[in-house]
């Protein structure tokens, strides 16, 4: 690498095209006086390495191909996005024709935003290279831009479907049309919203004519078929650190195997072994709540299993010993294992279930804090909206911390302050080197797992950092499953074709709830130029129409008919971006459906019972269940389209509320009836899942042989385990109807897992 480093013209190249001096304010907290700091930023190799090879394929295929760029956290990415941007600006092919008339930026952070003109100034000091389309802009400001000779753009996905509107409109002052333009769109954070309309509203924008309206609409119908998915004047360049399934399909290109994979990769491997962030699951601590969970009512009410269990968890979550317990662990954790970190300047984030538990739990915090007189523990709150714990108090985030919303970033960033507890907020995207802990009351999981723990994955010189994580939501082998796609390389391994579509199709025909002529009446009026109320009056006939018969049906035929009308819409977006898909007949039922799903309104089956004040947790117990210092090291690259296998709805089976507890406390490890009996069965059947013999017989026999093997080996079982539960595996021993009622239900589940070689859900 220095052999290449120490050449004269890479050192040109780095002197005039990457290197470049950033500048900070830094404000004392004491003085109030604010100080700018400078430093020299040098690119790092896989930075000088992306810009090189992506410059190099685009003067050979121009703007032909789409590029995804997967670099894990902490690979400098504000700043590989700026290099790129300021090199595709004036970037010429062989011919010396310029590449790209524009490029875009999208991004969704105002923070980056800031971050991005300040270091593409800091490479071109040249006045009108940038425009940020910030809050104050409308679409039609992103427009003149994109028709404008400002070359590079900072916006936000969000604007482009109305500029669509304003193109199909013909409101165009400057004459240009945007077909006619070559454009690069740099995507910082390829994430979901560039598999759906969004992605579209910005090929269809970049590639519309100006004359839209003035087609018919079989020729219209044709336009937003062919200005969906890649446009021969649009290339993408998509960041990220997490490709989904659906980002590495739309963006990266196949393998010699099929695979699609990134165009260029810095992994979260190589990052960590580098030195430039920290491994997350290094110190990873679990823990479990048991409780007793019983009615306080004599009714006993007929409830759907899944809603009565969300309305449970959710009044276990904010129970106020519940609470008062974890808040002491957190604390008490904080404070002898933590604060001590970066010279006394670590600070955790807590991850809340809901914005009510935000709420709750800085109460909580608060009063701990002040009983135990500790004076440097300050805290903040991050949530959106409002909140009402009760029919008189409302909380929002700036009430609460006594600073307006966007402070609360920069406010935490002081030394008063040491937790921050968020509520879907600053999971993504923020960066703060000193948080060294974090505090997880939440279920995460695939990407948002590893976009949530990587909050505090930066180091944070000059002090050595150990990053603490506390779970009580979580296992340790879900979070580590979470990060294998993403721990080396990640591939897509599968793909889907047209005929998934049609099959949606024929689905929601036999449902019979979409009239044919709707559809063909609905499609002449949302391709006309002007629509009037008499237009908006039949669209209401059309839709109002589709809504009366599907609530004609029975409630989980409803269900499924919505969920199917959505998973058509998602499919048919997706594949129009990555195939070349034609039907004009689809293409009109796409659009129906699209806004039939916005005007139907479909009840959740299972609401009406509010079970607040109707049943009681006791006996509340917070119990460490793991602690891992080992680090990841497991790396599984290969991920699937989720849309690929059929959707199968489960039964959502009505059961007394009697039994919801008992299941739950079942679940949870509770003190209710069959409390032992459901703890030792979980520490048997574990021992079961180890057996060499089972494993051996389990992948040799068919179900029905194995149970026979399986029934030999309980009584040996249950006297290797007799350590953990001797009263209660001793009656099971002698009592073989018994043992044969209550093991017998394992045996299909474990013979399943030990011949697929997983783990079987902990759950009953």
């Amino acid at each position: 690498m220095w052999e290449d480093i120490l050449k004269k013209d890479t050192l040109i190249e780095l002197i005039t095209k990457f290197i470049f001096i950033e500048s900070k304010e830094d404000k004392d907290q004491v003085t109030g006086k604010t100080k700018i700091k400078e430093r020299v930023i040098f690119p790092r190799y896989h930075q000088l390495d992306v810009i090189r090879k992506t410059l190099d394929d685009l003067k050979v295929n121009k703007t032909s191909q789409n590029y995804l760029i997967q670099h894990s956290a902490g690979s400098g990415k504000t700043n590989s996005i700026a290099w790129l941007a300021h090199r595709l600006a004036s970037l010429h092919d062989e011919d010396d024709q310029v590449i790209f008339d524009n490029v875009i930026i999208m991004t969704d952070r105002v923070v980056v935003d800031r971050q991005l003109q300040k270091a593409i100034m800091g490479l071109e000091h040249k006045v009108g290279l940038i425009r940020v389309m910030d809050d104050k802009c409308t679409s039609a400001d992103l427009k003149l831009a994109l028709e404008s000779n400002t070359k590079i753009v900072v916006t936000t996905i969000q604007k482009f479907p109305y500029v669509v509107d304003l193109i199909k409109d013909g409101s165009n002052q400057t004459g240009v049309a945007l077909k006619d333009k070559k454009f690069a769109v740099i995507i910082d954070e390829a994430h979901s919203s560039t598999a759906g309309k969004d992605m579209m509203a910005v090929t269809s924008a970049l590639s519309s004519t100006n004359d839209f309206y003035e087609q018919d609409v079989q020729d219209q119908l044709v336009q937003e078929i062919q200005s969906s998915g890649k446009q021969k004047n649009v290339s993408m360049f998509a960041f990220t650190a997490t490709p989904k399934p659906t980002t590495l399909r739309l963006f990266g290109r196949p393998d010699k195997r099929g695979n699609y994979r990134a165009f260029h990769l810095y992994s979260m491997k190589q990052a960590i072994e580098e030195g430039f962030i920290l491994d997350v699951l290094a110190n990873y601590t679990t823990y479990e709540t048991y409780y007793e969970l019983n009615k306080k009512i004599d009714d006993d009410p007929e409830l759907k299993t899944t809603e009565a269990k969300r309305q449970i968890a959710q009044q276990i979550d904010l129970d106020d010993t519940n609470i008062a317990q974890r808040t002491k662990i957190i604390i008490e954790h904080f404070r002898q294992h933590v604060i001590s970190e970066l010279g006394n300047k670590a600070k955790a984030m807590v991850i809340m279930a809901s914005r009510k538990a935000a709420v709750k739990y800085q109460q909580a915090f608060q009063k701990y804090i002040e009983e135990h007189h500790y004076t440097d523990m300050g805290l903040l709150v991050a949530f959106s909206g409002k909140v009402n714990l009760d029919d008189e108090n409302e909380f929002t985030e700036a009430s609460i911390n006594g600073i307006s919303e966007d402070r609360t970033a920069r406010e935490f960033n002081k030394e008063a302050y040491r937790f921050l507890l968020v509520a879907n907020k600053y999971q993504v995207g923020f960066d703060q080197p000193k948080l060294t802990a974090m505090y997880v009351m939440k279920k995460i999981a695939g990407v948002n797992a590893v976009q949530t723990l990587s909050r505090f994955n930066r180091i944070c010189p000059p002090y050595e950092k150990t990053p603490f994580v506390l779970d009580f939501a979580n296992s340790y082998a879900d979070i580590e499953k979470a990060f294998a796609p993403y721990y080396t390389t990640t591939l897509l391994a599968d793909t889907v074709n047209k005929q998934l579509v049609y099959n949606i199709v024929e689905k929601i025909e036999g449902f019979y709830v979409i009239d044919p002529m709707s559809v063909e009446g609905a499609n002449l009026v949302l391709h006309k130029a002007r629509i009037e109320s008499r237009d908006k009056k039949k669209l209401n006939f059309y839709f109002g129409a589709t809504e009366k018969k599907i609530k004609e049906l029975d409630e989980v035929t409803q269900r499924e008919v919505i969920v199917t009308l959505r998973r058509f819409v998602r499919c048919y977006e997706f594949l129009l971006q990555v195939s070349s898909l034609d039907d004009v007949e689809l293409q009109k039922m796409y659009n129906y459906i699209s806004y039939l799903l916005k005007y139907v309104n479909i009840s959740r089956p299972g609401q009406g019972y509010d079970l607040a004040g109707k049943i009681k947790a006791s006996n509340f117990a917070q119990k460490q269940t793991g602690s891992h210092t080992k680090g990841t090291k497991r790396s599984n690259p290969e991920v699937k389209l989720p849309m690929a296998d059929e959707i199968e709805l489960g039964e959502d089976k009505k059961k007394k509320l009697s039994a919801i507890i008992e299941e739950i406390n079942q679940a949870t490890g509770s003190n209710f009836d069959k409390d032992i009996a459901v703890k030792s069965i979980l520490q048997l059947r574990d021992l079961m899942m180890k057996s060499g013999d089972l494993r051996s017989s389990a992948k040799n026999n068919s179900e029905q042989d194995f149970e026979l093997s399986y029934f030999d080996r309980i009584d040996d079982m249950l006297i290797e385990g007799l350590e953990h539960n001797k009263e209660f595996f001793t009656l099971l021993l002698n009592n073989n109807d018994l043992k044969k009622e209550v093991l017998g239900t394992f045996a299909s589940e474990i013979y399943d897992s030990l011949r697929e070689g997983s783990i079987i859900n902990n759950n009953i």
